[in-house]
């Protein structure tokens, strides 16, 4: 090739000074370099007159590169190469081959000329990257501060001792910086006790003080305080106590709207009249409802709100009134014009009773032609409703639900109640507010409609309701709107409830959400203990404990008979008794057989149901059952009472006496296929096979049982009289000695009286 062509030229003078030394050296050392190279020598020599050939075949007339004389110096050794190899030419030019092909082996550097452009782009070799004899300047090393160790926290005790005060649970790190120390080393003292925990993990306190010890300290679990002992006492979370209107400042009251609830038997229009008033509402344009199934809405009228609740059912009036929720101020009465009073009318009344809250009664249906108005106000006269234009003390109004007459009267008058009344409340108390119906909504979750009573109920508010916390988090009015506050009296829907609420619980504003979902807790548990046992209730037989303890003042009864003038006489005798520790209270009483309506209302007001020649409905048992109340059957007037008597007096059960009729000794015994009777001689008194006896022996009692048989001779007989033989066999005993005494006694029961 050209290139090698050229070189070779360049190196010829250095050639052949190679070649010199190579004749100087050893033959040993300079035979095998030709040896091995001969193959790379006699190609070089095959490739020269090739390249050269064809260089003159197409010839440019240039010479080569670096020679400047080619056709002197080329042709003639072309011509001598072959005739004459041992010229010193050939040799010269062998030993130079030989001598280029050393230089291959060995690493060469390019030199080429002196570019400064070139000299600062490239790169330095590797020699000079992987030896730097660059002197470099001299560092100083300069050691990093010592981190500081934490300030050890303790007080210095009366003897002179480090005391460390924490709390369980002690954690590694807390213990370390406390002392001083770094966690480290308490970790490898840990080790020691074959502890193996992080900075971050809690010990035992009985490990802790090991190593308090083993480092000088003293620990203590809590700190003490000055005229107090260690142990901290655990803050109680308890309910806010309601207000008492009486007690608070006059200047604090504010009017509130009344609370009226409408009650009445199904079919007498009581429905219809709640919307006749909002209808009555909607055109003056006044109007405003929560929707039916909140059972809850307000008015205004003449400028005052009015708050009315739905009940189409009795079941949560006792409900809520079994809970302590006196939420109604004001209960209408709806009777029918047509029908009068109703058993469904008499047990609303019971309610209303029960309540204690103001009663006024509305007659309703007055347009039909069937409408006899004085015959309803007489029998409201014959159960102690006496109308006012009859001398009476009890509000009564004749309206029309369809025709819309007396629904301006009926407003009125509750209105004028109402400021009788004087209800009055604080809206900066403590909010509480009563659950009137609550339900589980999609998208909502549990949502409830309460009545606020006092204070002033805002969004955002934690509470407790019953056993369930929540967070007041939505307030819709009676428009379906959301608002920001309640005033008390008004009612609305509650959206923030972790469960759904009971009927009739009241929701009470704390101060912190950390309190009320700790009491939450705390009630949650009560209930699971009290899950195992069931509530118990006033029963004839446990009135007489329930009064020593103080727990009953009274007796309330719920009074079933089979007649009307079974009713009267019973209760004119059961109210005759008098006693100055027990008073007798009858919530209701009713001609018919005992239903679920009398077991919820004695269930709400702890009462005991007695009926009288009546029966007892199968729902009404299922009920019973369920509730715990306790249901007393009598067919005998006089046995009522007297038991009614003896339960007022506090005694449960009569007193039993035993009256010893007579004695019996035991002269043979004999065996008979079912066991062992004892021959016997009557000594005083007599046997009789329905009382019970005992057998004494040594004048110690060995059985005390029934008789199983009382034989004369091989006749049952059931009594033996004094003087005469006869075979008794007790009821499971065999073991009859000669001499035994069998005593034959019977039970007395003697009633007590007041």
């Amino acid at each position: 090739m050209p290139s090698k062509s050229t070189s070779a030229k360049k190196s010829k003078p250095a050639a052949d000074e190679e070649i010199v030394a190579a004749e100087e050296m050893p033959v040993e050392s300079a035979k095998p370099k030709k040896a091995t190279k001969g193959k790379v020598l006699s190609l070089i020599e095959d490739e020269k007159p090739k390249s050269r050939g064809a260089r003159k075949e197409g010839s440019t007339g240039l010479p080569p590169l670096g020679a400047t004389k080619p056709v002197a110096v080329e042709e003639p050794k072309k011509e001598e190469a072959p005739a004459a190899p041992a010229k010193p030419t050939l040799d010269e030019r062998k030993a130079a081959a030989l001598n280029l092909f050393e230089d291959d082996e060995k690493p060469k550097v390019r030199r080429r000329p002196a570019d400064p452009a070139a000299q600062q782009s490239a790169l330095p070799p590797i020699s000079l990257l992987m030896e730097d004899t660059t002197p470099k300047p001299i560092v100083p090393i300069v050691h990093a501060p010592p981190a500081d160790l934490p300030k050890p926290e303790f007080e210095v005790g009366e003897s002179g001792e480090k005391i460390i005060h924490l709390k369980p649970p002690i954690v590694v790190k807390d213990l370390a910086d406390k002392m001083g120390l770094k966690p480290f080393k308490i970790i490898s003292d840990l080790i020691a006790f074959k502890v193996f925990a992080s900075a971050d993990k809690a010990i035992d306190i009985e490990i802790a003080e090991k190593i308090c010890e083993k480092h000088g300290f003293k620990l203590e679990r809590e700190k003490r305080e000055k005229g107090a002992g260690v142990h901290k006492v655990e803050e109680v979370i308890v309910e806010p106590e309601p207000q008492v209107v009486e007690e608070v400042e006059k200047d604090k009251l504010e009017l509130r709207a009344p609370i009226i609830t409408f009650m009445g038997h199904v079919d007498h229009g009581k429905t219809s009249l709640l919307d006749a008033l909002r209808k009555t509402q909607v055109a003056s344009g006044e109007a405003g409802g929560i929707t039916q199934h909140i059972g809850a809405y307000s008015i205004t009228h003449n400028g005052k709100p009015i708050t009315f609740i739905d009940t189409p059912g009795h079941a949560a009036f006792s409900a809520m009134r079994a809970r302590g929720a006196n939420v109604t101020d004001i209960v209408v009465l709806i009777i029918a014009a047509d029908d009068g009073i109703m058993p469904q009318t008499k047990e609303a009344l019971a309610h209303a009773k029960a309540a204690g809250v103001q009663l006024m009664v509305a007659i309703n249906k007055c347009d039909l032609p069937t409408a006899n108005v004085m015959r309803v106000k007489s029998q409201l006269q014959d159960i102690g409703l006496a109308p006012v234009d009859w001398g009476g003390e009890i509000e009564t109004l004749e309206v029309s639900a369809r025709s819309g007459a007396g629904l301006d009267d009926l407003l009125e008058t509750m209105s004028l109640q109402a400021e009788v009344l004087e209800l009055k409340a604080d809206p900066k108390a403590t909010p509480r507010a009563t659950v009137i119906e609550s339900s589980m909504v999609a998208g909502k979750g549990p949502v409830a409609t309460v009545i606020v009573g006092q204070g002033t109920l805002k969004v955002g508010q934690p509470f407790i309701c019953g056993p369930y916390w929540g967070k007041v988090k939505a307030l819709v009015d009676d428009r379906g709107e959301s608002i920001k506050e309640v005033l008390p009296g008004r009612p609305c829907e509650v959206i923030g409830f972790s469960d759904m609420p009971n009927v009739g619980d009241e929701v009470v504003v704390m101060k912190s959400e950390r309190d009320v979902k700790r009491l939450s807790e705390e009630r949650l548990e009560e209930l699971r203990q009290k899950k195992l046992h069931v509530p118990r209730r006033s029963t004839l037989e446990h009135l007489f404990a329930s009064i020593e303890e103080g727990n009953k003042k009274s007796l309330k009864l719920v009074l079933k008979c089979d007649v009307q003038g079974s009713v009267e006489a019973t209760a004119k005798c059961l109210t005759d008794i008098k006693s100055d520790k027990i008073n007798l209270d009858i919530l209701h009483k009713e001609v018919g057989p005992i239903n679920e309506s009398d077991i919820l209302l004695a269930s709400a007001s702890d009462a005991v149901v007695i009926g009288f020649n009546v029966k007892v409905e199968n729902k009404a048992l299922t009920t019973a059952k369920a509730e715990g109340v306790q249901v007393k059957l009598y067919s005998i007037i006089y046995e009522l009472i007297d038991q009614v008597r003896e339960a007022m007096a506090g005694l449960l059960d009569p007193v039993t006496r035993e009256k010893v009729l007579g004695h019996a000794r035991v002269k043979q015994v004999f065996k008979v296929t079912k066991g062992y009777v004892g021959g016997s001689v009557v000594t005083d008194g007599r046997m009789e096979r329905k009382q019970r006896a005992r057998v004494l022996r040594n004048g110690q009692a060995v059985y005390d049982g029934g008789f199983e048989t009382l034989r004369r001779f091989h006749d049952e007989v059931g009594e033996v009289r004094n003087g005469l033989e006869c075979g008794i066999k007790l009821n499971g005993f065999s073991d009859y000695e000669e001499n035994d005494v069998i005593e034959c006694y019977e039970l007395e029961k003697i009633p007590q009286t007041l």
